[in-house]
This record gives structure tokens, sequence and C-alpha cells, in this order.
């Protein structure tokens, strides 16, 4: 049988009033995102980043993205935003009606 696209809750951070909310707060992280995507999510959506995030962090997020995907035959994503000039603690400055701001986290 041939799988295509997507089948799962997406959380999309930077998209969603009350995970923005929870993500500024320290409330909702990223390894227990990536958790939610083994049992029903589509993996790391719209996270903010530090924009002085390195490749080699870049890298393992989306190495333990693609691990998972892997592991559970599964397509995941990582749509991961470094916010240029940012730091962990910083609010987002997004001038977007789709986009909810928040205080970017620290990388674990």
């Amino acid at each position: 049988m041939t799988k295509v696209g997507y089948n799962g809750v997406m959380m999309p951070v930077l998209e969603d009033t009350r995970l923005a909310q929870l993500w500024g707060e320290g409330a909702l992280s990223m390894d227990q995102l990536l958790a939610y995507s083994s049992v029903c999510g589509t993996g790391l959506d719209t996270i903010p980043l530090p924009g002085d995030v390195s490749a080699a962090q870049l890298a393992r997020i989306i190495g333990d993205v693609a691990s998972l995907s892997a592991k559970l035959s599964k397509p995941l994503s990582a749509r991961l935003l470094p916010v240029p000039g940012a730091k962990a603690g910083d609010m987002t400055a997004f001038d977007d009606p789709n986009l909810v701001n928040t205080v970017i986290q620290p990388l674990p």
C-alpha cells in the first residue's frame, strides 16, 4: 500500500495563540512536541529559534525529526524559523497576521 501525505495533529507554535503562549512560558518544549509527533503529530512546526543557531544545532534537531520519521515510517516535517538578531528570551516581532509572537526559548 502506498502512503502519501500527513495524517496527524499539527501543532504549529507560531500559528496558534495557546501554543505560542505555552511556548513563551516554557511550558511546551521542542522535545515535547517531537514526542507528541511519535503518536499523533507531524513534526516540529513553526518553531522560533535564536538567530545565531548553528548549522550543527540545526542538523541535530533535523536529525532527531528524521530518526523518528524513519523509526515510525511516517512523514514528519521541521519548519524551524531562526529569527535574525534574536536570542533566547527575546520576543519575536513578526508582522504577519498568520503568525503569533512569542518568546524564543533556549535550544535544548
